[in-house]
């Protein structure tokens, strides 16, 4: 029975059976909602992978009709350009039309894949907006690189397709800009490789063009005026000979000086060495220097022209060219420079020249001109240099020709300016900020904001022309708690013949303990601007009446000579401290020799400089 409660009501003690809730409804509800998502995931996979091949197809029809664009636009025929410009931009349309749906919003989110997803959508959205705002005013800019447009019978370029251009280039600037930011968020690590393979083709034609087109519609202007749209000019054009290898390249052997008149180019002269070793000329200091400046390099290097390319900073040897010419009756307004390896590519792009009865062409320019030519004349080296000039005068009457393919000769001078196998200075600012925009004027660094330079450098000390058997490589380590940067120079002598003439031999080598083919040469270094020069490994090198200590443009620097005998390796090694505070990725400067230069910078340098 129940028992009574203090207040009167019974209480009930009997043990209660728990009310089961009813759990299936909502089980069945939940797998029901499941296998309606699934449904519908289903439905939308399915309706993706459809807009995905929409999306292919549109965008491989586009690249399909843009394959005769350059035939189009060698030909001029704007009014079929016209019509697969209509054609492309409507394929680009779609596809971009397509990837801005829901679904691929949706998709980008998805883990693992959604990343991939969003590659596409970005690289089809760059695609578009390229067709649609840079492939129109393509034809005017690329119809001006057409050789038949741009020559001038007797040498020079017509400058009023690069007039015409100028209107279009903007367009092109700012399509590649938007199109270069729209993909600058997509880490190509991430990707699948199958959608890194697609896509990585338009972001690397887009990171490569972007910079161009904006070159070109900052520079292009001036150009203009550096080949004498506004009146004349005359320029210095030297070329470096390896085989003497100096800072920038070589010897300034041979040169012209070329007029620009009204985009008309014309040779007015030859000069050089020769030249330059006249009598009131030759051994004289002609410009005047820093005493720091002067004090890195020897007494010879500020009086004879040949050995103004001691100093890296190729704005102050191109001042003592513009000097030196002052002395002849020449006005300078620039000074240009390249080597015997560009003047091979050149010929790669142009063909070969006849000089002397001797064919000239890009595989054989380097063994003519840097061995052959000495080998030829043993007793005198007035016929060598003679050749050397002539070959250079041939060429480049080849070159202003205009006869040739301008994107592959422009191809050619990238190279050369990457490889630091091409320079220029000019004399007025707006110039030679062209210079450079363009990466060519050589000035050493002043400060660490854009990048920390390393420079090291070699002259020869011999006086000989040994250096076309000289390879080298240059690398670089750091210490990010010593916060060091170290620099080392590998250099192997190679002659591998015993006829070699009294010209090529070295001349000063066996003063030191050397013979005629050791290479006696100065390794100069630079340490990044603000930076301090802790050692040298070998601490004085093998003339310690050579070595110097000095300043440059506020960089501190210094030099030793080695001898470097016949089938000898070594390796020269600098130690910098690096400055406080912030500094730019690292980068190194190094004197071209005739073969390539590998460099190698180890990643430890990146916890000091950034990648």
């Amino acid at each position: 029975m129940p028992e009574p409660h203090p207040n009167g009501d019974l209480i009930d003690e009997r043990p209660r059976r728990r009310r089961r809730r009813r759990a299936w409804p909502w089980v069945l509800g939940i797998v029901g909602l499941l296998i309606a998502g699934l449904v519908v995931a289903g439905f939308m996979a399915a309706k993706f992978f459809e807009e995905a091949m929409d999306v292919r197809a549109d965008l491989e029809a586009a690249q399909s009709r843009l394959g005769g664009v350059t035939e189009l636009v060698r030909s001029g025929d704007q009014a079929q350009f016209d019509a697969v410009a209509s054609d492309v931009l409507a394929y680009t349309t779609s596809a971009d039309e397509t990837v801005q749906g829901p679904l691929w919003e949706y998709a980008s989110w998805v883990p693992f894949v959604g990343q991939n997803i969003a590659a596409i959508r970005s690289t089809t959205e760059a695609t578009h907006l390229l067709v649609r705002d840079a492939l129109p005013a393509s034809f005017t800019v690329l119809g001006a690189m057409q050789r038949e447009n741009i020559r001038f019978e007797g040498g020079g370029f017509n400058l009023e397709p690069f007039r015409q251009a100028l209107g279009s280039l903007p367009a092109v600037d700012a399509a590649f800009t938007e199109a270069q930011r729209k993909v600058s968020g997509i880490n190509r690590d991430d990707l699948l490789p199958i959608v890194d393979d697609a896509v990585g083709q338009v972001i690397e034609v887009i990171d490569q063009a972007a910079p161009v087109a904006h070159t070109a519609t900052a520079v292009l202007p001036t150009a203009l005026t550096m080949l004498g749209e506004q009146g004349p000019r005359t320029y210095l054009v030297i070329f470096q000979n390896n085989a003497e290898i100096r800072a920038t390249g070589g010897a300034g052997a041979a040169a012209v000086y070329v007029r620009a008149d009204g985009g008309h180019l014309t040779l007015q002269g030859q000069t050089g060495s020769t030249t330059f070793e006249s009598p009131g000329l030759t051994g004289v200091q002609h410009l005047d220097l820093p005493a720091d400046t002067l004090d890195l390099y020897d007494d010879e290097f500020a009086r004879f022209s040949q050995n103004y390319t001691k100093t890296p900073n190729f704005p102050t040897a191109a001042r003592m060219f513009q000097a030196i010419a002052a002395k002849t009756g020449y006005g300078v307004d620039g000074v240009i420079s390249l080597d015997p390896v560009v003047l091979g590519d050149i010929l790669s792009v142009t063909g070969g020249v006849t000089v002397d009865g001797i064919d000239v062409n890009a595989d054989n320019a380097l063994q003519i001109l840097l061995s052959d030519t000495y080998l030829r004349n043993p007793g005198d080296q007035a016929p060598a240099d003679a050749f050397f000039a002539a070959t250079s005068a041939t060429v480049f009457q080849k070159l202003v020709s205009g006869d040739w393919d301008l994107m592959k000769m422009l191809d050619v001078f990238a190279a050369a300016g990457d490889q630091e196998r091409l320079y220029g200075w000019f004399s007025r600012e707006e110039e030679e900020a062209v210079a450079r925009e363009l990466g060519i004027d050589g000035a050493m660094k002043a400060d660490n904001e854009s990048t920390t330079e390393v420079g090291i450098f070699l002259n020869d000390a011999a006086v000989s022309k040994l250096e076309y058997y000289l390879s080298t490589s240059v690398a670089v380590s750091c210490n990010a708690a010593d916060r060091t940067v170290t620099t080392s120079i590998t250099m192997t002598n190679s002659v591998d013949r015993d006829d070699l003439t009294y010209h090529i031999l070295a001349l000063r080598s066996p003063s030191y303990g050397g013979s005629g083919t050791s290479m006696l040469l100065d390794v100069l270094y630079f340490a990044p601007p603000g930076g301090t020069i802790a050692g040298v490994d070998p601490a004085e090198g093998d003339a310690a009446d050579l070595a110097r200590t000095s300043t440059e443009d506020g960089r501190n620097a210094q030099s030793i000579a080695v001898l470097l005998d016949r089938g000898q390796t070594r390796t020269v090694t600098y130690t910098s401290v690096l400055p406080e505070g912030p500094l730019g990725p690292l980068s190194v400067r190094y004197s071209p020799t005739v073969t390539d230069t590998p460099v190698t910078i180890a990643a430890s340098c990146a916890e000091l400089t950034g990648p």
